[in-house]
């Protein structure tokens, strides 16, 4: 259902509801007056009644305007009827009755006539007369209240009924209006073409739900064409990446085949196409763990971890790797880490995989000079510092630094991807704690990754 007709129905039975009440109300306030006002009218005419008794022929007609089907009567003490002003009457008293009436000296009641649609109404008192005690009753039907009790009945339920359709229509119209932005905005994205990631939808500067949903909506449209861009770019620098070590080795192996004759020709062609496989399989390695991340879910099964040991198997990694590379690993003085081991939660590969990358580039951009692996403690997280010596990061390439395939513009020969900071991040936040960079050119670069703890 449509939120507009839930909106007119929500409205109308509201309103109905309210309407229905008011009018109840009204009606049974207004029944309560009229039943109040007979009863008092009745009353009155008792107490004129006991004049009936002295001046029987006089009484209807000198005291007081009668009401409609009036009946008086009064009654002796043994409850024998003296005098009445109709020769006949619908409501015929017992002996119940005359015993309820003068044990409570005024009563008012109600009976059903057959003869009219609503109830009769009477009342009785008791009185005395030089000591004899007499009992007077008056009957009557207040036609004149009744039948404004069923104009009021009609005139409510017509009433209603004309109050609903124009609520009905007021709210129809209402609906549209309020819900005409959204419309609105539902008509720009029909019209936007799906691989039209530029689209953005118009709006106008007034303040309200609809305009703040475009302007969310905007900014969604600005990361999905952000991460499409980033994708194209990741897409053709990967395939090109990809294919230029396929292609060495490729020719490498073409040439070979086609001129090498001798073993150490052999054996030098052999190690160009070792070394571009090995490149290719890096890089591979590389964008499997982004797409491994990208797939993972938060309730993977995580190990306790202790990163001494995962950072002694990292420089173990380097050291094969670069085997004349110096690394300094050190805990901060007097701090309780050492004693806790330094433990997080995680996935021992990937962040096996994060932290060789950090200290890979640490190696490669600082020409393999010594750099300082130090290990740190906050009251939530363990710090892993890799602090080298290198050429550094230029300002103005930080902010692109973690996009997949981007590498700074001051690289220069130094071999890469593009992909280890991107893999880094990516590992470090799916862990739940965060990657900082601290850089200056020609001096060095200090990457930070914080890790959280888990304490014993």
């Amino acid at each position: 259902m449509a939120i507009k007709q839930k909106i007119i129905i929500a409205f109308t039975l509201i309103v109905a509801a309210i309407l229905v009440l008011f009018s109840f109300f009204v009606y049974y306030s207004y029944e309560d007056y009229r039943a109040e006002l007979m009863k008092e009218r009745l009353f009155g005419r008792a107490e004129a009644t006991k004049k009936l008794l002295a001046t029987p022929r006089a009484f209807k007609t000198n005291v007081f305007f009668p009401l409609t089907e009036q009946y008086e009567a009064v009654y002796d003490e043994e409850n024998m009827l003296l005098v009445c002003t109709q020769k006949s009457n619908d409501f015929i008293p017992d002996q119940a009755f005359f015993k309820s009436v003068r044990l409570k000296k005024r009563f008012a009641f109600t009976y059903i006539s057959p003869l009219h649609d609503f109830d009769k109404e009477g009342v009785a008192i008791t009185y005395r007369v030089k000591g004899k005690p007499y009992l007077a009753l008056v009957t009557g039907y207040d036609l004149h209240g009744y039948n404004m009790s069923r104009t009021l009945r009609f005139s409510l339920f017509f009433g209603n009924l004309l109050a609903l359709l124009v609520i009905g229509v007021t709210g129809y119209f209402f609906s549209r209006k309020a819900m005409s932005p959204f419309d609105d905005l539902i008509r720009q994205i029909d019209r936007a073409a799906i691989s039209d990631f530029s689209f953005r939808i118009n709006h106008n500067a007034d303040v309200n739900e609809a305009t703040v949903l475009a302007k969310s909506f905007n900014q969604l449209l600005k990361k999905i064409q952000q991460l499409a861009d980033n994708q194209r770019s990741f897409i053709s620098y990967a395939s090109h990446e990809i294919r230029t070590p396929l292609t060495v080795i490729k020719g490498v192996l073409q040439t070979s085949l086609a001129y090498d004759r001798h073993p150490k020709d052999y054996q030098t062609s052999v190690g160009e196409a070792l070394g571009g496989v090995n490149h290719a399989i890096e890089l591979a390695n590389n964008l499997l763990l982004l797409a491994e991340i990208e797939s993972l879910q938060f309730f993977v099964n995580k190990k306790n971890i202790s990163i001494v040991d995962l950072i002694m198997d990292c420089i173990g990694d380097i050291n094969q790797k670069y085997s004349s590379q110096v690394i300094h690993f050190q805990f901060i003085e007097n701090s309780a880490v050492v004693q806790q081991q330094a433990v997080a939660e995680g996935i021992p590969h990937l962040l096996k995989s994060a932290i060789g990358n950090v200290i890979d580039n640490a190696c490669k951009y600082s020409a393999f000079q010594p750099i300082t692996i130090l290990i740190t403690e906050q009251q939530e997280f363990v710090v892993i510092v890799v602090r080298d010596q290198g050429i550094g990061i230029l300002p103005e390439d930080l902010e692109d630094i973690f996009l997949p395939m981007m590498r700074g513009s001051n690289t220069g020969q130094v071999t890469g991807f593009g992909i280890g900071l991107t893999l880094v991040r990516k590992i470090v936040e799916f862990h739940g704690g965060f990657l900082a960079i601290e850089s200056q050119v020609s001096k060095g670069t200090a990457v930070s990754l914080h890790l959280p703890k888990i304490t014993f």
